[in-house]
C-alpha cells in the first residue's frame, strides 16, 4: 500500500509539473477558465487495478487536465502509468487531449500519444470518467495501440461505441485519488424589453 501511495504522490507531482509546463493545459485552471465561462473541464489523478485476462492485477494511474471550449475545441494533457501486479513498470508517458465531451458528471475524452514520445506509436486512449461526488469515481478505458496509422482523435464512449465484436469494457472503481468533472454552463439570456406591436 505504501508503494502505491508513494507512486500516486509522485505521479500527482508530475501531473502538476506537466500542467505548469504546458500552456494549453493551463487554460483548465479553475480560476482562469471554467464551467461558468462556457467551458467544460475534467481534472484529476486516479489509480485503479485491471481485473481482465492477461492484465489481472495490473495497476494503472491516469492523470488528466483538459478543457473544452464552447465551440468544441479541446486542449489538455493526459498522463499514464501502467505497472504489473508486482510493481514492475510496463509503460508511462503523456498524451495530448484531442477531444473532450462532458454531460452532467460524465466526461469522455480522447488522448493521443504524440509521434516520438515514448515507445508507443500511434497509441490512443479513449476514456470515460464518472465523477461520483463523494463516492468513488469510476473509469472505463479502451486503447488503440501501435497501428500503422494515427488513431481516431474524436470522442467516443468505450462502453457503447466500440466496433461490433469488441469485448465489453468494464467499469473500474478509482481506488485512490479522483476526478472533478464540470459541464459548461450557459448564461441565461438577457431579458430585453420589446415594444408592443
Amino acid at each position: 500500500m505504501f508503494r502505491s501511495g508513494l507512486r500516486a504522490t509522485t505521479l500527482a507531482a508530475v501531473v502538476v509539473a506537466g500542467v505548469v509546463a504546458a500552456p494549453a493545459v493551463a487554460q483548465a485552471q479553475p480560476g482562469a477558465t471554467g464551467a461558468a465561462a462556457g467551458r467544460s473541464m475534467v481534472v484529476g489523478l486516479g489509480h485503479f487495478v485491471y481485473d481482465e485476462p492477461n492484465t489481472e492485477g495490473h495497476r494503472i494511474w491516469f492523470g488528466v487536465q483538459a478543457v473544452a471550449a464552447s465551440e468544441g475545441s479541446a486542449h489538455g494533457r493526459f498522463l499514464y502509468r501502467h505497472e504489473l501486479a508486482d510493481g514492475a513498470l510496463v509503460a508511462q508517458g503523456w498524451a495530448d487531449v484531442t477531444c473532450l465531451r462532458v454531460t452532467g458528471n460524465v466526461a469522455l475524452f480522447t488522448a493521443i500519444v504524440p509521434e516520438g514520445q515514448g515507445a508507443a506509436k500511434n497509441h490512443g486512449f479513449y476514456v470515460k470518467i464518472i465523477d461520483a461526488g463523494r463516492g468513488p469515481d469510476q473509469i472505463v478505458d479502451a486503447q488503440a495501440t501501435n497501428g500503422s496509422e494515427r488513431p481516431p482523435t474524436g470522442c467516443f464512449d468505450p462502453e457503447t461505441d466500440l466496433p461490433p465484436g469488441s469485448p465489453t469494457r468494464p467499469r473500474y472503481p478509482v481506488l485512490a485519488g479522483g476526478y472533478a468533472v464540470h459541464a459548461a454552463t450557459v448564461p441565461p439570456l438577457e431579458r430585453r424589453e420589446r415594444p408592443l406591436p
